[in-house]
Protein backbone atom coordinates (compact mmCIF):
# COMPACT_ATOMS: atom_id res chain seq x y z
CA UNK A 1 0.00 0.00 0.00
CA UNK A 2 1.28 3.44 -0.84
CA UNK A 3 2.19 5.81 1.92
CA UNK A 4 -0.01 8.81 2.72
CA UNK A 5 2.85 11.11 1.71
CA UNK A 6 3.06 9.49 -1.74
CA UNK A 7 -0.70 9.76 -2.23
CA UNK A 8 -0.72 13.42 -1.14
CA UNK A 9 2.15 14.17 -3.54
CA UNK A 10 0.32 12.50 -6.42
CA UNK A 11 -2.91 14.38 -5.68
CA UNK A 12 -1.07 17.70 -5.31
CA UNK A 13 0.71 17.14 -8.63
CA UNK A 14 -2.58 16.28 -10.38
CA UNK A 15 -4.30 19.38 -8.96
CA UNK A 16 -1.38 21.57 -10.04
CA UNK A 17 -1.44 20.16 -13.59
CA UNK A 18 -5.20 20.65 -13.90
CA UNK A 19 -4.91 24.22 -12.62
CA UNK A 20 -2.08 25.00 -15.00
CA UNK A 21 -3.98 23.57 -17.95
CA UNK A 22 -7.12 25.53 -17.09
CA UNK A 23 -5.33 28.84 -16.57
CA UNK A 24 -3.28 28.94 -19.75
CA UNK A 25 -4.90 29.61 -23.09
CA UNK A 26 -3.76 27.18 -25.73
CA UNK A 27 -3.39 29.44 -28.75
CA UNK A 28 -2.39 27.98 -32.09
CA UNK A 29 -1.95 29.42 -35.58
CA UNK A 30 -3.56 27.68 -38.54
CA UNK A 31 -3.38 28.22 -42.32
CA UNK A 32 -6.37 27.48 -44.55
CA UNK A 33 -7.39 28.09 -48.16
CA UNK A 34 -11.09 28.22 -48.97
CA UNK A 35 -13.15 28.99 -52.09
CA UNK A 36 -14.36 32.56 -51.69
CA UNK A 37 -17.79 31.51 -52.99
CA UNK A 38 -18.43 29.63 -49.73
CA UNK A 39 -17.68 32.59 -47.45
CA UNK A 40 -20.47 34.65 -45.90
CA UNK A 41 -19.40 38.24 -45.11
CA UNK A 42 -21.12 40.08 -42.29
CA UNK A 43 -20.57 43.36 -40.52
CA UNK A 44 -22.31 44.29 -37.32
CA UNK A 45 -22.61 47.87 -36.11
CA UNK A 46 -19.49 48.88 -34.23
CA UNK A 47 -17.63 45.62 -34.90
CA UNK A 48 -15.14 44.24 -37.35
CA UNK A 49 -15.88 42.26 -40.50
CA UNK A 50 -16.87 38.69 -39.64
CA UNK A 51 -16.60 35.75 -42.03
CA UNK A 52 -18.58 32.51 -41.76
CA UNK A 53 -18.29 29.08 -43.45
CA UNK A 54 -14.53 29.38 -43.96
CA UNK A 55 -13.69 25.92 -42.68
CA UNK A 56 -12.00 27.30 -39.57
CA UNK A 57 -12.20 25.36 -36.30
CA UNK A 58 -14.53 27.95 -34.74
CA UNK A 59 -18.33 27.64 -34.64
CA UNK A 60 -19.83 27.96 -38.15
CA UNK A 61 -16.31 28.43 -39.55
CA UNK A 62 -16.23 31.93 -38.05
CA UNK A 63 -13.20 34.18 -38.61
CA UNK A 64 -12.85 37.83 -37.64
CA UNK A 65 -10.17 40.47 -37.57
CA UNK A 66 -8.80 41.48 -34.21
CA UNK A 67 -10.92 44.31 -32.71
CA UNK A 68 -7.77 46.47 -32.63
CA UNK A 69 -7.33 46.25 -36.43
CA UNK A 70 -7.74 49.49 -38.35
CA UNK A 71 -10.82 50.41 -40.38
CA UNK A 72 -8.60 50.29 -43.49
CA UNK A 73 -7.69 46.67 -42.80
CA UNK A 74 -11.40 45.84 -42.39
CA UNK A 75 -12.10 47.47 -45.76
CA UNK A 76 -9.20 45.57 -47.35
CA UNK A 77 -10.54 42.24 -46.07
CA UNK A 78 -14.04 43.06 -47.34
CA UNK A 79 -12.69 44.09 -50.77
CA UNK A 80 -10.39 41.06 -51.01
CA UNK A 81 -13.19 38.59 -50.31
CA UNK A 82 -15.52 40.31 -52.80
CA UNK A 83 -12.80 40.35 -55.48
CA UNK A 84 -12.08 36.65 -54.92
CA UNK A 85 -15.81 35.87 -55.09
CA UNK A 86 -16.21 37.83 -58.34
CA UNK A 87 -13.23 36.11 -59.97
CA UNK A 88 -13.95 32.60 -58.66
CA UNK A 89 -10.72 32.39 -56.67
CA UNK A 90 -9.76 31.11 -53.23
CA UNK A 91 -8.89 33.05 -50.11
CA UNK A 92 -5.94 32.20 -47.89
CA UNK A 93 -6.09 32.86 -44.14
CA UNK A 94 -3.64 32.53 -41.27
CA UNK A 95 -5.55 32.73 -38.00
CA UNK A 96 -4.97 32.22 -34.31
CA UNK A 97 -7.51 30.28 -32.32
CA UNK A 98 -8.12 29.99 -28.64
CA UNK A 99 -11.24 28.10 -27.60
CA UNK A 100 -13.94 29.48 -29.96
CA UNK A 101 -12.13 32.72 -30.87
CA UNK A 102 -10.56 32.72 -34.34
CA UNK A 103 -8.65 35.93 -35.11
CA UNK A 104 -7.32 36.57 -38.62
CA UNK A 105 -3.61 37.42 -38.68
CA UNK A 106 -3.02 37.41 -42.46
CA UNK A 107 -5.18 37.00 -45.55
CA UNK A 108 -4.73 36.98 -49.33
CA UNK A 109 -6.49 36.18 -52.57
CA UNK A 110 -4.87 32.99 -53.89
CA UNK A 111 -3.65 33.55 -57.47
CA UNK A 112 -4.68 31.00 -60.07
CA UNK A 113 -1.85 29.15 -61.74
Amino acid sequence: MRSNKSIRSTVACAVFMLGAAASTGAMATVHIEVPASSILLQTYSGTTVTLFYTGSVCTSGRLALDPSDTPDRNKLLWASVLAAKASGQKMSFDYDFNADDCAIRAFAVVPTT
